[in-house]
């Protein structure tokens, strides 16, 4: 019987990589398909091991051939499948377990030409979301067309699709035999297609090799941007007589990323090779309209007239500029002429130079704020008031005491001064200058943001000298405001502040919420407990492609509030098999009403809940908006306390583990794949107190766990932190090294990231000790 579904998978030299690749489409939910592997001359294991799946799934098939490159081999590919949908993974990915059952569901109930589905990034140690695609596939659009979303010109990949293949045939798709295929095929299908469905669920996780040998991080080599450029042209060959708006977008998109490739290799390449990409290099820059280069970044006009000229030395200059980050360092020089403009010229650069250098008009002035601190304070007559800290600044200025900053509150149209206090702090250029912001939001005003309607926001008027621009509060940091605490503002009102999908920091007025007020484990059993609103939906568990009504749940109607008690048995919940998350083999559950965006927040909870059941942790928590989740995952130490003593100068990272620590916790420098550069940290765990590591052997896990301590010299982590370039940090985030299995980054307990950071000034340097959202790092100034 023909499958439905044909995946296509070719390979060169993954044997590390390719069985993890494979597990991952063998356990889909979505059983009817065939996997086409294509042996592109492979020269390791990898094919020994593609062997062993086709002898022991019927639906593998192994087709080899000569070495060709990877578009020709997914070309090959296509013409072995059978099936009506087609896909291509790469054959060091993974694929989530139910992504080919939503987006084949997905083109079944549209009818469109192909669906395209977001991605995250993963490494070693976890995963995270993938900037451009949480761009494009911020929300699901069945049914649209490029021409409508014109985002999804920028969707260069092909591997996040599912293709219909009666429409792949249609138009004869197939790849270039360069690298960056991708690129020129999958903007062709987007403006060939009739619809196309955007489905916001992340369902492709992307490598990001500690060993820098893929494709995309050989970014330097003189045949890889050769092929760069080839792929450019096909792309700004399809975009020739498009719409204006279309034609600029992938023009911004081309400039943003490839030209500013080819610009850093001038800082890598020999003199030989610089002289050959020039050659090639200039005509491609010849193809970017200047509009769109200039405005792609402060330098874009600079690299885009360096690469148009063929000038090697001042593409070197710029590629230097780039890679040491002096652009972030430089203040923008007042000229003569015109009057009152300042223009944005590098360090070193004289003459001729620094004429061409100057960046004049509005391109230095760019409002940039950050938000690193959220607090709750209440006065004896027990009135609470929002304080909100970071720094607000105009890159490229100097803000000194003549500066001012305003701030109001914006709400449904209607903008409120706020008072702000103004400190120094570390600027963007890693000065410490008048940056510095605390804004108090008053009870009163918190009460008057509207219930159901937009979030309020916070905004920012900053002035130096004759300069003046205003910004909404963004860049919202990790720990504290990404996991921001709520308060009441009300006797029925919660006001939960929340960062938005493009960092904005937004304060959501919920009246009468949906609430959970107790949380247990028990007998095999979630139990949960909390008060709803009056006559509200039913309770739901959600997932990230599915809904499971609570069916045993019983509701108590009150005068004012109804209460619910519901119990979900933990076997149902379990999903060693299916975790959501193919990298931290975590599945997460939001409870919600089935009125949707209406979470129950997690208001009876200090702390997460945990218990081992049948070898896997399961947790009762909250998420970033305060929802209450439930999270099923591997058994491993959670951190729920950080310290950092000046006195004893030590950082201290403690937590729970249901299982022995018989292996290291190290600081690991984020970046480093080798762990050559790793801080081994001093670690005991024992019932009742700390101890030496091997005592950790006889200690009676109980389901509370055990507590554990990781202790590392202050001066240790600072003594191995480089001195910093510009505002650089040197980041470390402690890590696992089990004996068996990837390494992976200690996650904090949601409830720790809701803290605030510890900083420690350390003689001239700055000590920053920081929980995030799924790991906890130390930041070197």
């Amino acid at each position: 019987m023909t499958p439905r579904l044909s995946v296509v998978v070719p390979y060169y030299n993954v044997a590390d990589y390719i069985a993890e690749c494979l597990d991952s489409l063998r356990r889909q939910t979505f059983g009817d398909f065939e996997v086409i592997l294509v042996d592109d001359g492979s020269l390791d294991a990898t094919g020994l091991i593609a062997e062993d799946y086709c002898r022991t799934d019927p639906r593998f098939r192994l087709v080899v051939q000569e070495n060709q490159g990877l578009g020709p081999a997914r070309n090959t590919g296509v013409r072995y499948s059978e099936g009506e949908y087609l896909t291509f993974v790469d054959s060091d990915d993974l694929v989530p377990r139910h992504a080919f059952e939503v987006m084949v569901h997905s083109l079944d109930e549209t009818g469109s030409s192909f669906a395209a589905a977001g991605a995250r990034r993963f490494d070693d140690y976890g995963s995270w979301g993938s900037w451009l695609h949480g761009k494009i596939f911020a929300a699901n659009r069945p049914a649209t067309h490029v021409v409508e979303y014109y985002q999804a010109a920028i969707d260069r990949m092909v591997w996040n699709k599912v293709f219909r293949r009666s429409f792949w045939d249609e138009f004869g798709y197939e790849f270039p035999a360069i690298r960056y295929e991708d690129y020129p095929v999958t903007l062709k299908a987007y403006l060939d297609a009739v619809t196309v469905d955007i489905v916001a669920q992340p369902n492709y996780y992307w490598r990001e090799r500690t060993t820098n040998d893929s494709i995309t991080q050989r970014r330097a080599e003189f045949a890889n941007l050769c092929d760069r450029i080839r792929s450019a042209d096909l792309v700004l060959d399809l975009v020739e007589e498009l719409p204006a708006y279309l034609r600029d977008t992938v023009h911004m998109h081309l400039a943003q990323v490839d030209m500013v490739t080819l610009v850093d290799a001038f800082g890598e390449l020999s003199d030989e090779d610089c002289v050959r990409l020039a050659r090639v290099a200039q005509r491609f820059a010849e193809r970017i309209d200047k509009g769109p280069a200039a405005r792609s970044s402060y330098l874009g006009r600079v690299q885009h007239q360096a690469l148009r000229t063929g000038d090697i030395e001042m593409l070197r200059a710029v590629a230097e500029i780039r890679r040491d980050g002096t652009l972030n360092a430089v203040r923008a020089e007042r000229s003569q002429m015109p009057w009152r403009r300042h223009e944005l010229v590098p360090p070193n650069r004289g003459g001729q130079a620094k004429s061409l250098f100057r960046i004049p008009g509005r391109a230095p002035y760019a409002a940039s704020t950050t938000v690193t601190d959220l607090d709750w304070e209440t006065d004896a007559g027990g009135v609470t008031d929002l304080v909100v800290r970071g720094t607000a600044e105009i890159r490229h200025l100097q803000i000194d005491a003549t500066s001012k900053l305003r701030m109001v509150l914006e709400a449904n149209g209607v903008e409120v001064p706020l008072p702000v206090e103004r400190f120094p702090a570390y600027d963007s250029h890693g000065d410490r200058n008048l940056v510095g912001y605390s804004v108090r939001v008053p009870h009163s005003m918190l009460a008057g943001i509207p219930a159901r309607t937009e979030p309020a926001t916070l905004r920012a008027t900053i002035s130096q000298g004759h300069v003046k621009r205003t910004t909404v509060l963004r860049n919202v940091g990790p720990g504290n405001p990404s996991m921001p605490p709520g308060a009441w503002i009300n006797g029925g009102s919660w006001l939960q502040p929340l960062p938005a999908a493009d960092n904005r920091l937004l304060l959501r007025h919920i009246a009468d919420p949906a609430r959970l007020t107790s949380a247990t484990l028990q007998d095999g059993r979630i139990v949960l407990e909390g008060t709803l609103p009056p006559e509200s939906d039913v309770l739901q568990l959600i997932r990230t492609w599915a809904r499971t009504e609570l069916t045993d749940c019983e509701v108590v109607p009150g005068d004012t509030e109804d209460r619910f008690t519901a119990r979900v048995p933990v076997s149902e919940l379990l999903q060693e098999d299916d975790p959501d998350d193919p990298v931290t083999g975590r599945t997460v559950w939001r409870l919600e009403t089935a009125t949707p965006g209406n979470p129950v927040l997690a208001l009876g909870l200090t702390h997460a809940v945990s218990q081992v059941f049948d070898g896997r942790l399961v947790q009762i928590s909250r998420a970033a908006d305060n929802c209450v989740i439930v999270t099923d995952g591997p058994v491993r130490p959670i951190a729920d306390e950080i310290g950092l003593a000046e006195d004893v100068g030590l950082v201290t990272v403690s937590g729970q583990s249901w299982a022995a620590l018989d292996f290291p916790l190290v600081w690991r420098r984020v970046g480093d794949g080798t762990g050559d550069d790793d801080l081994t940290c001093s670690v005991g765990a024992v019932p009742g107190g700390l101890a030496e590591a091997d005592a950790v052997a006889e200690a009676d896990f109980a389901d509370v766990g055990v507590r554990w301590t990781a202790l590392t010299d202050v001066e240790r982590l600072v003594a191995a932190s480089p001195q910093p370039q510009h505002a650089s940090a040197t980041i470390w985030q402690l890590v696992a090294l089990p004996a068996t299995g990837r390494p992976y980054a200690v996650q904090p307990d949601a409830f720790l990231a809701a803290d605030a950071s510890i900083t420690l000034a350390v003689g001239e340097r700055q000590l920053t000790l920081r929980p995030h959202a799924d790991r906890v790092t130390v930041e070197v100034r």
